[in-house]
C-alpha cells in the first residue's frame, strides 16, 4: 500500500484539477469578458502539467525537478499578472510590476541550486498573498461588497490565500521532517490544501454571475 501512496496522492490531485477544468469550461461564458477567461486555460494547462507531462519524465526516467520549477514560476507570473489587470490603484500596480522583477530575478538564481526551489516558491506565493490583500481591500471598498459571493475574483483570491497561508508555514518547517517522501502527514495536508484552492475554484466558476464579472 505504501508503494501506490504517492500514486494514489497525484491521481487525486489530478482528480480535481480536473474536475475544477470541466466546471470553468462549463460555466466560461459567464467570464468570459473578464481577465478570469484565463483562468480556464490556466486550469487546463495545469491539468495537462500534472496529469501528462509529468507522468511521461518519470517514465522516460527524466529528471522532472527543472519542469515543475519552470511550471511553478510561470504560475506565479500569471497571478501577478492577474492581479495587475484587475487591480484600479496605480500604486498597487506599480508595487506589482517591481515585486515581479524582483521575484523573477530571484527564481532564476535560486534555479540554480536545487536547494533553494522551496525558498523560490515561498517567496511567489508570499507576493501573492501581498497581491490578494490588494485586491481584497478593492473589492470590500466598492459596490460588490453586498454580492461579492457572485464575483468570481473573490473566489479566486480566497483560494489563493487559504492555499498559501497553509502550504507556507509547511514548506518553512519541511526540513525539520521528512515530508517530501510521500509520507501520509504530507500527502494527507498537501491533498486538503487542493480540495479547499479547487472547491473554491468550482463554488467561483457556480456561483459567479456574467453581468459582475468586467474587471
Amino acid at each position: 500500500m505504501s508503494d501506490l501512496y504517492p500514486y494514489i496522492l497525484s491521481y487525486s490531485v489530478s482528480a480535481l484539477e480536473f474536475a475544477a477544468a470541466i466546471i470553468a469550461s462549463i460555466h466560461y461564458k459567464k467570464y468570459v469578458n473578464s481577465s478570469e477567461a484565463y483562468f480556464l486555460h490556466f486550469l487546463w494547462v495545469t491539468f495537462f502539467v500534472d496529469t501528462i507531462l509529468g507522468p511521461l519524465a518519470g517514465l522516460l526516467k527524466l529528471d522532472n525537478t527543472w519542469l515543475y520549477y519552470g511550471y511553478t514560476g510561470i504560475s506565479f507570473l500569471f497571478y501577478y499578472w492577474w492581479y495587475y489587470s484587475i487591480l484600479t490603484e496605480k500604486l498597487y500596480k506599480k508595487i506589482i510590476i517591481v515585486i515581479s522583477t524582483i521575484f523573477l530575478i530571484l527564481y532564476v538564481l535560486n534555479g540554480i541550486n536545487v536547494e533553494l526551489h522551496k525558498y523560490s516558491f515561498i517567496i511567489g506565493a508570499t507576493f501573492v498573498l501581498i497581491f490578494a490583500g490588494f485586491h481584497l481591500h478593492q473589492l470590500f471598498n466598492s459596490d460588490y461588497t453586498l454580492i461579492i459571493k457572485h464575483k468570481l475574483s473573490f473566489w479566486i483570491t480566497i483560494a489563493l490565500v487559504l492555499f498559501n497561508i497553509g502550504i507556507i508555514p509547511f514548506i518553512l518547517l519541511s526540513k525539520y521532517f521528512n515530508v517530501w517522501a510521500f509520507n501520509s502527514v504530507f500527502g494527507i495536508i498537501l491533498l486538503f490544501l487542493n480540495m479547499v484552492l479547487y472547491g473554491c475554484y468550482i463554488i467561483g466558476f457556480i456561483w459567479t454571475k456574467k453581468k459582475y464579472n468586467h474587471f
